[in-house]
């Protein structure tokens, strides 16, 4: 993309969208503009003590903002750790949220906001396998506002949150169709000082979105559309972000591709995520890196299914050949540049837990929309096969 790119400028799909460096600076306008005067700064224990976050709640704080930050909570958000956000929430005084960080920072954000204020509902009534609340139990939610400061989740502009259920340790999709962010702000400076492995571990995962979003099977060209334009951007600027994390152009191209796959996925995702979540929530792992470990194994799966659409991701990728080996190739030549590390086991998984993590990722609202049916069988044989490899 040409250095236009690096404009500032606002778009009203899905969502409000605030974006292009230096943006950062318009939060503490907005949210005095949205009514929130005492919010809720929502940011891992990481993030939160990097300076860029600490600017921001200066700024906040020198527009007579009161800023409340919360940190306590895990990589994957878990159900008590989202309890405790909302009660501190309440505690606080808080009428709004800013989460300010990665997916584990929005995804704690969403479930804060939609069960604070909630007396007649739970955490779990809103998992999107249950039929959804009586909306004539529901209190107003609580105003969310998302500024990413990786380039991989793409959760900004939509209301679902991953967490962990800690009676089984299932990491579910919570949601609700009234809640989403009022706006979100997309600043590509934020990103500048986000170490190599952490760069390459949300960039693919950007990338793992939107080929997974593109291959969910079914008639979507507006998710379909962004996936492939999410693959070219991301293709290109990946590589160049992980050699040169200054790159402010190709920072940017990441911010815009991350956040079309996050579009992307409101069709849907498949395999890699549906077992994905579950090693999240079985050994809290890094989403991204697991989400790169087991793509090309489920794209090995998934060949006999994919028709056509090899070839358009192959050409958004930029492949060497517009077929399913090229992007297979495209995939393993990122994966190996990126230091990704070969089979679950690498990650911590045992062998113990494979049964237990095929029957969770048969519960996972992925497994559906994999373009390749799966069977419990399958998906634990599958999973056994790539605790030693994936590629």
């Amino acid at each position: 993309m040409p250095e236009m790119n690096l404009h500032s400028g606002y778009w009203d799909f899905p969502v409000p969208i605030y974006y292009g460096p230096g943006s950062i600076r318009l939060l503490p306008k907005l949210v005095l503009q949205h009514g929130i005067n005492r919010p809720l700064l929502v940011s891992d224990e990481a993030t939160a003590r990097l300076p860029i976050v600490q600017a921001i709640v200066a700024q906040l704080q020198a527009a007579t903002i009161e800023v409340t930050s919360h940190n306590d909570f895990s990589a994957n958000p878990t159900d008590e750790e989202c309890h405790t956000g909302a009660k501190r929430l309440l505690e606080a005084g808080c009428d709004g949220i800013i989460a300010v960080g990665g997916g584990s920072s929005m995804d704690a954000a969403k479930a804060i906001g939609l069960i604070a204020n909630q007396k007649q509902v739970t955490l779990w009534d809103f998992d999107t396998e249950v039929p959804p609340p009586d909306a004539r139990s529901l209190a107003p939610f609580v105003p969310l506002v998302c500024v990413p400061t990786t380039s991989g989740t793409g959760a900004e502009t939509e209301g679902t949150a991953m967490v962990v259920n800690t009676h089984n340790f299932e990491k579910r999709c919570i949601y609700h169709l009234d809640y989403h962010p009022i706006f979100a702000l997309l600043d590509a400076e934020l990103t500048l000082g986000l170490p190599r492995n952490l760069t390459s571990w949300t960039g693919i995962d950007a990338i793992v979105h939107a080929i997974e979003a593109y291959l969910v099977p079914g008639f979507h060209p507006l998710c379909d559309g962004a996936a492939l334009q999410s693959l070219r951007l991301t293709a290109m600027a990946l590589p160049k972000v992980v050699n040169n994390g200054h790159d402010l152009s190709a920072r940017n191209d990441m911010q815009i591709g991350a956040c079309l796959a996050g579009v992307a996925f409101k069709k849907g995702l498949g395999m890699v995520h549906a077992i994905s979540h579950m090693v999240g929530g079985l050994y809290n792992t890094q989403h991204g890196l697991t989400n790169a470990v087991l793509l090309p194994a489920v794209l090995r799966f998934n060949e006999s299914h994919m028709g056509n659409k090899a070839v358009e991701l192959a050409r958004a990728c930029g492949a060497d050949s517009d077929d399913f080996e090229g992007l297979y190739a495209w995939v393993i030549t990122q994966l190996e540049a990126l230091d990704i590390p070969n089979g679950l086991a690498a990650l911590g998984v045992q062998s113990g837990d494979v049964e237990r993590l095929a029957s969770m990722a048969m519960n996972d609202g992925g497994m559906p929309t994999n373009p390749r049916p799966v069977s419990l069988a399958e998906c634990r044989l599958f999973i056994a096969d790539a605790m030693a490899k994936t590629w």
